[in-house]
């Protein structure tokens, strides 16, 4: 095999460990479930309780012939945290079947949007949590109007677990940080502080980094960093050696395995693998749905107040954000 072979095959598994982090940056939030009860913006109403059911397993998709495939990746805390499965990173990747002109398209969190097949509002980072992976997906569709073809979520464990993994990376911070409320176990807070300058940082620390939203912009500072850290990931990873350093990407791998779900099964893996493999990041244009597109609101959630977005055409009315993702897609 030659050197050259091992480096396309190298910098193929990169860019798949560097998509997959994007999905897991996610934001805090304690464990408050979201459904029983809608109040929209200064509006109540009572619903009748739901019986969610069970989501059963997909079958693998056969996109080979389509013009533009969707990957959507889910962030999610895992079993050790508080509300293990809120899903508080929603990326998009839209490409070509060749990976031609790919589009990432951040879903805020705090996003209220309508239950699928019910009368009753929720934030969307609560979807995937009440109703599973199909529930999320009908609303992504109604939202963006793309269907999801390929579906993955990895637990915040896992992500720290692939930073360690790194041994750590590098982050240029580009303010002091000091969050004196940032959330810790057992329903309590701890102060999170960073200094502004280069920074090396470990799994936990870099997970902080880029789940707090003490920032005057939230969460929307949060996805920038996301974007920061995904950089630095992507230059660690394409640093490794493919022999000298194999150990350590069959680590990579193995902890993916295990804390991750997706829908791609043997039939597709093949498909999936070599169009990850010539996607280059650098060239992935990611955007987020943000003002002006949608506005700041108030709703009662479970019983208490919560800051959600809502379209600024209104609630539930997605025409304008599928304009945008429309000329993003087909006229880059």
């Amino acid at each position: 095999m030659s050197n050259n072979s091992n480096s396309k095959k190298l910098i193929g598994f990169g860019i798949l460990i560097i998509v997959l982090i994007s999905l897991i940056i996610v934001t805090p939030k304690f464990g408050i479930s979201l459904k029983r009860e809608i109040i929209i913006i200064n509006r109540s109403a009572n619903t009748s309780t739901i019986n969610l059911g069970n989501i059963g397993s997909l079958l693998p998709f056969q996109i080979k012939d389509k013009d533009r495939v969707n990957f959507l990746f889910l962030g999610i805390p895992g079993e050790s945290n508080p509300a293990p499965k809120l899903t508080d990173t929603i990326l998009i990747i839209n490409s070509t079947p060749k990976a031609e002109n790919p589009v990432g398209i951040s879903i805020p969190r705090d996003l209220l949007v309508k239950y699928p097949s019910a009368n009753w509002q929720t934030k969307i980072n609560a979807l995937y949590q009440e109703g599973g992976i199909e529930t999320i997906k009908t609303a992504i569709s109604e939202i963006t109007g793309l269907k999801s073809n390929y579906y993955l979520v990895l637990n915040l464990e896992g992500v720290k677990k692939l930073i360690d993994k790194l041994d750590g990376i590098d982050i240029d911070v580009e303010e002091d940080i000091y969050d004196p409320a940032f959330p810790a176990q057992y329903n309590s807070y701890e102060t999170f502080s960073l200094k502004k300058g280069l920074q090396h940082l470990d799994g936990e620390t870099a997970l902080k980094y880029i789940r707090t939203r003490n920032q005057p912009q939230g969460d929307f500072s949060r996805i920038k960093r996301q974007q920061q850290v995904i950089g630095a990931l992507k230059n660690k990873i394409l640093s490794l050696n493919f022999f000298w350093n194999f150990s350590k990407i069959l680590g990579l791998w193995r902890i993916l395995e295990q804390n991750s779900l997706t829908n791609i099964g043997l039939t597709d893996i093949r498909y999936a693998w070599n169009l990850i493999k010539k996607t280059n990041l650098d060239e992935i244009k990611f955007n987020t749905i943000a003002p002006p597109l949608v506005i700041s609101g108030t709703a009662t959630l479970g019983g208490e107040t919560a800051s959600v977005l809502i379209p600024k055409l209104g609630l539930n009315n997605y025409s304008e954000i599928k304009e945008y993702i429309n000329q993003l897609i087909n006229n880059p």
